[in-house]
């Protein structure tokens, strides 16, 4: 199994390619509109030090929460490019994505958050025992301030966006990335092939408002 995996969902536009489970290559660009501008040569440049696109056999997706703009890319090219060859294309929820990267360096609880806008950001709590699952996650959307009520500063905070409000404890900077997108699609993969459909739609939350992603699938 072949694998392509996009992630847009930030200001890293990254995509990274699995074959048979084992991460083949990456490629990746950090900068505002780097998902409008880069995404289709950074496809085409990894595709080159690989495999061709014909032997690719599915393509996974970041499909949220994040920027507006850069899921609505990374999911419209995903749709693209398996369009020709009917590929499935596998939604990747990207919280789930930011705490695989973040796992390769932290062995503790931690609260992922992705910024909105303002002092607004989606968040997810993180048990070191207990890792996120792929289907159900509950994600918060909320003030900095209340963040920090919630969690009382006990945690480490990861975040792909720099976090200016000096009054939250520690928080570190890592992206999601297109690599761990494959990796997710490959382990996950019967999962995540139910909820290939033609309606899939970029995860998006409402203002202060706890949603449960679950997505839809081939059957309902």
């Amino acid at each position: 199994m072949n694998i392509l995996g996009i992630d847009t969902s930030t200001n890293n536009c990254s995509v990274g390619i699995v074959i048979n489970g084992k991460l083949v290559g990456r490629n990746a660009q950090i900068g505002r509109s780097m998902a409008s501008e880069q995404l289709i040569s950074l496809i085409d440049d990894l595709l080159k030090q690989s495999i061709p696109m014909s032997e690719i056999d599915a393509i996974a997706v970041s499909i949220g929460p994040g920027s507006y703009t850069g899921l609505r890319i990374g999911l419209s090219t995903a749709k693209g490019l398996a369009f020709a060859r009917r590929l499935p294309v596998l939604p990747v929820p990207t919280m789930v994505v930011l705490e695989s990267v973040a796992r390769q360096t932290i062995d503790s609880d931690m609260v992922l958050m992705i910024k909105s806008h303002r002092d607004l950001a989606y968040h997810v709590y993180c048990q070191k025992e207990n890792p996120l699952h792929i289907d159900s996650i509950d994600i918060g959307y909320d003030s900095f301030f209340d963040i920090r009520q919630r969690y009382q500063n006990q945690y480490l905070y990861i975040s792909p966006s720099e976090i200016s409000d000096p009054d939250f404890n520690v928080v570190e900077t890592l992206f999601p990335e297109g690599d761990h997108v494959a990796l997710l699609a490959h382990q996950h993969y019967q999962v995540l092939r139910s909820q290939s459909v033609p309606g899939l739609e970029p995860l998006y939350l409402s203002e202060f408002e706890v949603k449960k992603w679950k997505p839809k699938t081939e059957s309902g």
